[in-house]
């Protein structure tokens, strides 16, 4: 199935797109957006005819632009689908889970907390983190989740002086208490993340608050492939 989308999206200048089958097989649709070059869209008749031959588990397109992360119609698209999204660019396939927006979420931890804001971000710029169980209350126990978890996963420090957007930064908010809080860094000294303190996940500058409470700044040995075109083509979308 693969060869076979890859071979659809080499057949034309313009975004091709498809529906996914039983995660098994692309029935290819028509692109009927009035600008096919750089949008996509199924038709009715094309989605109602995919749902006679089995159950849709994915939404295919292509990106002939050499883009390879969904732009913010695509990811206004793909949470009212609720499906996964695989892209075909540059020769290879992207598989998208359909993760909420990243900014104004609602914390909950263990299940939307910074955490899961980092690893939604980091799926959405091309790199895929696995999760990972954290009862609350671990940075009082001497876990040390973070540090252990990103030392694991192919992240090694780096110096504030050598940080660059994309990098992870760290913070120790309560003294005392393990490393417990991540924050990407982005362009123009802003920050994203999302506390415990009543805040919606949010993008803000990396003040001098946030900067006393740093413990250690962290990269990934992939940050050649992170493409932070994720976030912010996610970002225009919820400001949309």
């Amino acid at each position: 199935m693969t060869e076979d989308c890859l071979d659809f999206a080499a057949s034309s200048a313009d975004e091709v797109c498809g529906l996914i089958i039983d995660d098994r097989r692309l029935q290819r649709c028509q692109n009927v957006h009035p600008f096919p070059s750089t949008s996509f869209r199924i038709s009715d008749s094309d989605w109602l005819t995919a749902e006679q031959q089995g159950e849709i588990t994915a939404v295919f397109h292509s990106h002939p632009a050499a883009i390879p992360v969904l732009s913010g119609n695509d990811r206004r698209q793909q949470l009212i689908t609720r499906l996964p999204w695989w892209l075909a660019c540059n020769g290879s396939i992207r598989k998208f889970r359909p993760v909420p927006h990243l900014l104004g979420r609602k914390f909950e931890h263990g299940v939307m907390d910074c955490y899961t804001l980092f690893r939604d971000a980091y799926h959405l710029c091309g790199i895929d983190l696995p999760d990972f169980d954290r009862a609350a209350g671990w940075w009082l126990r001497g876990e040390n989740l973070y540090l252990k978890n990103l030392a694991a996963n192919d992240f090694h420090p780096v110096t504030a002086r050598d940080a660059q957007p994309g990098d992870v930064i760290i913070r120790q908010p309560f003294t005392g208490a393990d490393p417990c809080h991540s924050m990407i860094l982005l362009g123009s000294n802003m920050v994203l993340h999302h506390d415990c303190a009543g805040h919606l996940s949010r993008r803000e500058p990396y003040r001098q608050a946030f900067i006393k409470q740093t413990h250690s700044i962290w990269r990934h040995e992939q940050c050649s492939s992170l493409d932070l075109r994720g976030i912010y083509e996610d970002i225009s979308a919820k400001s949309y």
